[in-house]
C-alpha cells in the first residue's frame, strides 16, 4: 500500500468498503448532501486512492468500477499503529486518560477496559 489516507479519503474509502464494488457516481450519490463535493472531486479522490493501493479500478465500457483491495480491518489497524507511533510515541496511557476525561465512559466500557488490562498483566 501507498501513503496513508487523508480525512476526506477515509470518507470515500469507508463507503467503498460498505458498498463493495461501485462506480464513482454511486459513491458520489452516497455522500449526498452531507458534503458539498462535486462529482469530479469524488472521482479524483477515488483515483488517488487507487494510486495509493487501497482500491482497484476495473473498466466496464465507459464506466469504472472501484473495488477495495485491502481489508478495512487492516487499514484501520495500520492507521491506529501509525497514530500511536507518531503522535503518542507508542504510549497508550495518555490516550486512555484523554478518552476517560473527554467523554463519560459507561460501566460496560470500563469493565471492558479492565478486562483488557487484566489479560495483559499476565503477559
Amino acid at each position: 500500500m501507498g501513503r496513508e489516507l487523508s480525512k476526506a479519503e477515509w470518507v470515500v474509502m469507508n463507503l467503498c468498503w460498505e458498498k463493495g464494488k461501485s462506480t464513482a457516481r454511486q459513491i458520489y450519490e452516497a455522500i449526498g448532501a452531507d458534503r458539498e463535493w462535486e462529482y469530479q472531486t469524488v472521482k479524483t479522490m477515488l483515483d488517488r486512492i487507487v494510486k495509493k493501493g487501497y482500491l482497484k479500478r476495473e473498466k466496464l465500457g465507459p464506466l469504472c468500477l472501484y473495488k477495495p483491495c485491502v481489508r478495512q480491518k487492516r487499514v484501520v489497524s495500520d492507521a491506529i499503529d501509525s497514530f500511536f507511533s507518531t503522535v503518542m510515541d507508542d504510549g497508550l496511557a495518555p490516550l486512555f486518560a484523554h478518552l476517560a476525561e473527554s467523554r463519560k465512559l459507561d460501566k460496560e466500557e470500563i469493565e471492558s477496559l479492565k478486562k483488557l488490562i487484566d489479560e495483559h498483566k499476565g503477559e
